[in-house]
């Protein structure tokens, strides 16, 4: 993995300048909805902290899951996506019990349960996480799970998710890659395979996060071919990574696009990528549907 360094934001134009001030002004940079939430147990949140400070970023906050959520609230964010992943069979249905409970006590939090492709009682760990514990869809992670979106287990867990109804969270895309994860992620991850997991299941609503880096424009064609295709800004639209991305491209499928931090998963403070859309969206209409519409409509919020 390529760990760039961590620099300020590059300096608006008058014109961001003030599209950002107006809409602080406006009130349209609190309550938000943030699609991209991890909350752990925390032995789980210590391991992830270990493991990134070896291999990836110094995670810049590392509060517990209610802190989390209580640092989230106080820089605008009204409602959460919380997603968890499990990289070991059994793992799951400890971490969607964690979820369903924490979503329980915490107004405002979304929970989206996990499960691992290919464990045993994979449909049934699914149907548990939604039928039994109340959450709104799975979490898969490629890189963690080292199994492609389109291996057969993978598919078996997300048209199991079709027949549901409800959405799939899949780390799809080939970054951040890391020789950590033991798999090469470029050879499991890209955007043909996403494609032909669309083509085999047409009604799954899939939400690829980090617009699929580093594929950002191909995954943005792809709203264009799929309409039940989602894609999160986490860490992609925070001036972070080096990759350029296409703004009027990303613009033009707002419509598709929900608003995610990665947070506290993220070596920045919560609030860079919303003040980097702020300055680079141009459409007040845009803006909002990143901002909440579009979750909001995606998870029934």
């Amino acid at each position: 993995m390529h760990v760039p360094p961590l620099r300020p934001l590059s300096q608006p134009t008058p014109e961001e300048a003030a599209r950002e001030q107006r809409r602080r002004d406006q009130g349209a940079l609190a309550g938000l909805i943030d699609a991209h939430v991890h909350l752990f147990p925390q032995p789980l949140f210590a391991a992830l902290h270990r493991w990134f400070d070896t291999n990836a970023w110094q995670i810049a906050f590392r509060g517990t899951s209610e802190e989390t959520v209580a640092h989230l609230r106080q820089h605008g964010v009204a409602r959460m996506v919380a997603l968890v992943f499990g990289h070991k069979p059994g793992a799951a249905r400890t971490l969607n019990r964690y979820l369903a409970q924490l979503a329980a006590a915490e107004q405002g939090v979304i929970g989206v349960g996990t499960v691992l492709p290919g464990e045993p009682d994979a449909r049934a760990i699914v149907r548990e996480a939604i039928d039994v514990h109340g959450l709104r869809g799975i979490k898969l992670h490629c890189h963690v799970q080292r199994v492609a979106i389109d291996d057969p287990a993978t598919i078996d867990v997300l048209a199991a998710c079709q027949e549901l109804g409800v959405p799939a969270v899949v780390h799809a895309g080939r970054e951040p890659a890391s020789s950590a994860y033991g798999v090469d992620t470029h050879a499991i991850c890209n955007v043909a395979r996403t494609r032909r997991v669309l083509q085999q299941l047409p009604e799954l609503r899939l939400v690829v996060p980090h617009i699929g880096a580093d594929e950002y424009s191909d995954y943005l064609h792809l709203c264009e071919e799929f309409p039940h295709l989602y894609l999160d800004t986490a860490m992609a639209c925070a001036e972070y990574f080096p990759e350029a991305l296409d703004w009027p491209l990303l613009e033009r499928h707002a419509d598709r696009v929900l608003y995610g931090t990665d947070f506290p998963i993220i070596p920045y403070d919560v609030g860079r990528e919303r003040t980097v859309l702020a300055r680079r969206i141009v459409s007040d209409t845009a803006f909002a549907q990143i901002a909440g519409g579009n979750a909001a409509r995606l998870w029934g919020i």
